[in-house]
């Protein structure tokens, strides 16, 4: 009788012991699962802090297209009225991520769902869009670059109209020249040839294209190369476009990544949510 007792007890404290495992390994696995938690809290932050960042690069960069390039863009005549439209896309879609980094970080702060919803769904479709644009640009570079190269050589030759005058293309042409030391578009004194600025002064070239704008020598019909800059502006030009688009490019594919990877945080974040709390 007392032995059948004996094994009825331990019977039943092994019962109770492998009823207490799966609770045990539960409760252990506890700790792991919130310090993933906070681990992808603190990422969404950090990554909602460097949308907002990229956001005021972004206007940043929009603000010097339109402002501290102005004389590159200007020379382009036609073509200026699109580069603004650019300037002023960038400020605004940097707004936008400044906004949506606010979202972010507010969503991952207070633990919201709703603002994680909302920040992943506007980073998607401004991720969709500015990858649809980067590969427009990508594709039409080359005619962009044709475009910006005729344009610029038909506001020399017709919009032009000296070193005194005081019209928006012809400062920004003489800035041009004089900064760079360049003098022309493509072929230096060719290129004033039946020009608006030869036509009105029957001059071969202006005077910002000397070397010394106080030689006397240098009177706009002596083309001798010591007198004038033997290097056209086109070269420096696409140059300088080059260079600004190498960093633009830099800008954008940093903002990609960071879009990216905010987008995988937080939608992960939104459903290690929902198994939390509901």
């Amino acid at each position: 009788m007392k032995s059948m007792s004996a094994s009825q007890n331990t019977i039943r404290l092994e019962s109770r012991h492998i009823e207490r495992l799966p609770y045990e390994k539960a409760h252990s696995a506890m700790p792991r699962l919130h310090h993933m938690y906070a681990l992808l809290r603190y990422l969404m932050l950090i990554l909602s802090g460097v949308i907002l960042l990229s956001g005021l690069v972004l206007f940043g960069l929009g603000v010097w297209v339109r402002y501290g390039a102005a004389t590159s863009v200007l020379v382009m005549g036609s073509v200026s009225g699109q580069l603004a439209i650019i300037s002023y896309v960038c400020m605004c879609t940097g707004t936008l991520l400044v906004l949506l980094g606010v979202i972010g970080w507010v969503g991952a702060w207070k633990e919201h769902r709703c603002f994680i919803m909302l920040y992943f769904i506007s980073l998607s479709t401004m991720f969709v869009a500015e990858g649809a644009g980067v590969i427009f640009m990508l594709v039409y570079q080359n005619v962009m670059e044709d475009t910006i190269r005729r344009a610029s050589k038909e506001s020399l030759q017709t919009s032009y109209l000296g070193q005194t005058a005081a019209d928006p293309i012809s400062r920004a042409w003489n800035t041009i020249m004089v900064h760079y030391k360049c003098c022309g578009f493509d072929n230096s004194t060719l290129d004033f040839s039946k020009s608006v600025f030869s036509s009105n002064t029957g001059l071969l070239y202006p005077r910002t294209c000397c070397v010394d704008q106080k030689n006397i020598a240098c009177d706009g019909l002596d083309t001798s190369h010591t007198l004038i800059h033997p290097v056209s502006c086109v070269t420096i030009l696409i140059k300088v476009i080059r260079d600004q688009s190498v960093i633009f490019g830099s800008i954008i594919s940093g903002i990609f990544v960071s879009e990216l990877a905010s987008m995988i945080v937080s939608v992960v974040l939104f459903v290690r949510l929902g198994s939390l709390y509901y």
